[in-house]
């Protein structure tokens, strides 16, 4: 292989490490994955390394020459995609199989752009709703709290697109939610404001971010473990934050 080919191959391989890192995948996994594709290639991995908010590699082929390369990790481009992230699996997979030559790599690396999934409208209209019911809820509770989730659904769209900071967005989905929720039983749209709104929490509570931050430390990516714990907990003040405000607005918080 040429110098160009090397190159491109070290570039391609980073980039999937670093979509891996954005969707939601532990350290690990990318280094891991990274490590692979370059011993299938018949290179020799000195440095695979990921952090949460950078990718670096250096490898060494069999004329004894050395690339090295490094990424950065946007905070606002990661999150959990598990579609995506399954691709990214199964292009690797194919790759170690049997690898191709450089330039007929499997074009998984273009992102797609934030897109209105009905699948995903549905997922959160019906995860809010059966919160809401699941928690003691009415069924009139679990509909009102379904609606609001599909608002929540076009909010979260909205930052996918300008790439907002995760933070702010919690602090200000989480408000208007709230305020969204009174309004419901305002209109008698609704019985027990808690559990509507508890319904619409569950779509905000960062779940997957804390189990990964904690899997971080088993494998002792302390750096990258306590990144995410920390991301935990700024989004779970941002949650607490926001509803706080839209009570206190509505009189219902003294």
């Amino acid at each position: 292989m040429t110098r160009a080919e090397w190159e491109a191959l070290v570039e391609y391989t980073l980039h999937i490490g670093r979509q891996m890192t954005e969707c939601g995948a532990e350290a690990w996994r990318a280094e891991n994955t990274m490590a692979r594709i370059f011993r299938a290639y018949g290179l020799e991995v000195q440095d695979a390394h990921v952090l949460a908010t950078q990718a670096a590699v250096t490898v060494k082929t069999p004329e004894g020459e050395h690339y090295t390369s490094t990424c950065m990790i946007l905070p606002d481009k990661t999150g959990t995609d598990l579609e995506r992230l399954e691709i990214l699996n199964a292009a690797a997979r194919q790759i170690c199989q049997d690898p191709p030559p450089v330039d007929q790599l499997p074009l998984v690396l273009r992102r797609p752009a934030a897109r209105w999934s009905w699948r995903e409208f549905a997922g959160y209209i019906l995860g809010s709703g059966a919160f809401a019911v699941f928690f003691g809820g009415s069924l009139l509770d679990g509909v009102a709290s379904g609606v609001i989730g599909g608002i929540v659904y076009v909010m979260e769209q909205v930052r996918r697109v300008h790439r907002q900071n995760k933070v702010i967005y919690t602090t200000v989905a989480c408000f208007l939610a709230g305020m969204l929720a009174q309004l419901c039983l305002w209109l008698g749209f609704g019985h027990n404001l808690d559990r509507v709104m508890i319904g619409d929490i569950m779509l905000f509570i960062p779940g997957l971010v804390i189990v990964n931050g904690v899997r971080e430390f088993f494998y002792s990516d302390i750096l990258t473990g306590v990144y995410r714990l920390i991301e935990a907990l700024l989004i779970a003040g941002a949650i607490a934050v926001g509803y706080a405000v839209a009570l206190m607005l509505g009189g219902r918080l003294l």
